[in-house]
């Protein structure tokens, strides 16, 4: 095998050595002998997953899998190796000890002209961190999101919705989410969307706007716009987009839902928001 840690050889030895010195596991399997199994490992991979070179020597890696690590991560591996090509994926393992943690796996076949066979190596790197602090600023973002398009519910069956800033389309579907669970809460019959905090006005939201009307109309709820408009309107010719009811203000829209609901008592115009 052309690579053994008996051997007395000085350029081995330093090989070796910087392979220990390494923070990262690294591993080197032998796709020749039965089950692939490990014929090497650094000190780094018994500091990532507790397991020691007599507990892990001739063994399949797939001790490092448990209940909730991804078929689809380990698929993509054997398929890999199946098929001798570099991988990289971030999958979930767990440590001798049980715990989980995230491993950036980087696998890459090598083959040795001298005995005409390949191997596999395998660099590991503990990333559980890095992955929780990501997870911790998708949260933050999600969180920020929401509050910065608050669906208001003003009484009388009227609810309004000021878009402020940007609207890319990962943001337009929080928003797409945000006023449909809005909606089972309230069975508003009217919402307000207020287009005048916008940075911009494009094609994406006038597209947004036409499809949220048509979800709205199945649903009883008819969609007001106001603020903006104009200019959308200008911007981008659309027969389906001018068939939603303009206003220049909040409180033009709702000063008309008061002339037309006049008959009913039930519609009193809101004090105090706008």
């Amino acid at each position: 095998m052309f690579l053994q840690k008996g051997l007395d050889h000085p350029q081995l030895k330093l090989l070796l050595k910087a392979l220990d010195s390494s923070q990262t596991g690294i591993i080197i399997t032998d796709p020749s002998l039965k089950e692939n199994p490990i014929i090497y490992l650094s000190k780094g991979f018994t500091e990532v997953t507790g397991y020691s070179e007599e507990e892990v020597i001739g063994k399949n890696c797939r001790f490092l899998q448990g209940e909730k690590t991804s078929q689809t991560d380990i698929d993509r591996i054997r398929k890999a190796v199946k098929q001798k090509e570099s991988v990289a994926v971030t999958v979930l393992n767990y440590r001798k000890d049980g715990s989980p943690f995230y491993n950036q796996l980087n696998i890459d076949p090598i083959y040795i002209e001298e005995e005409q066979r390949f191997y596999f190596i395998g660099v590991q790197k503990d990333v559980t961190m890095e992955k929780h602090y990501q997870s911790l600023m998708e949260q933050a973002k999600l969180e920020s999101d929401n509050r910065s398009t608050p669906i208001i519910s003003i009484g009388n069956g009227v609810s309004v919705l000021p878009l402020i800033g940007s609207f890319p389309s990962e943001r337009l579907t929080i928003l797409m989410r945000n006023i449909m669970q809005h909606k089972d809460r309230t069975r508003d019959r009217y919402l307000i969307i207020d287009l005048s905090g916008l940075a911009s006005l494009d094609q994406a939201l006038a597209n947004y706007l036409v499809n949220l009307n048509g979800w709205l109309k199945l649903l009883g709820t008819e969609l007001m716009i106001t603020g903006g408009y104009p200019r959308l309107a200008v911007s981008l010719e659309s027969e389906e987009l001018n068939a939603i009811k303009a206003f220049s203000g909040v409180e033009h829209a709702l000063d008309y839902l008061k002339k037309t609901n006049q008959s009913h008592e039930t519609f009193r115009q809101p004090t105090g928001f706008f």
